[in-house]
């Protein structure tokens, strides 16, 4: 397989799953997460959106090591899961420095970030537990790194 498509690999399966997890979030939440109470209160069920996402991470990890990745190389897998994690990395920092929480970049920001939707779970538990939300966000950036151990040994 030639250098570059091999490279690419990651970063265009990891925006895919996460454009495609985006929209199944959507419409579990909507049908499992969203409980009304008898009294007419609306509210969320919090374990059940916590199964959503860590089903739709576990799926998307085992599908893409398993089945995308799996004659792919730990070094080739690293090389590209970097391109996605730079991405990642460039829109927490900008996000940061430029104190984009609100407005139109923050709106731009939520639309971008699409593409770790699928990793959602790892920010969020981690956020649980440390509450600083940019920690959280770089861990969750690093998640593509997690393909890693689904590549082949290099051949000596």
């Amino acid at each position: 397989m030639e250098l570059k498509k091999i490279f690419w690999k990651v970063p265009l399966f990891c925006i895919a799953a996460g454009v495609i997890a985006f929209y199944m979030e959507v419409f579990l939440m909507i049908r499992f997460v969203i409980v009304k109470l008898p009294d007419g209160t609306i509210k969320t069920d919090n374990t059940r959106e916590l199964i959503i996402y860590g089903s739709i991470f576990i799926v998307t990890l085992i599908v893409g090591g398993m089945i995308f990745f799996r004659n792919m190389t730990r070094k080739e897998i690293f090389f590209s899961a970097s391109i996605i994690v730079a991405i990642g990395l460039i829109m927490d920092l900008t996000q940061w420095a430029f104190n984009l929480t609100t407005g139109r970049g923050a709106v731009f920001f939520m639309y971008a970030s699409q593409i770790f939707e699928w990793s959602s779970i790892v920010p969020q538990l981690f956020h649980r537990v440390n509450e600083n939300l940019w920690l959280a966000s770089v861990i969750g950036s690093l998640t593509p790194y997690l393909f890693i151990p689904f590549g082949k040994k290099e051949q000596v």
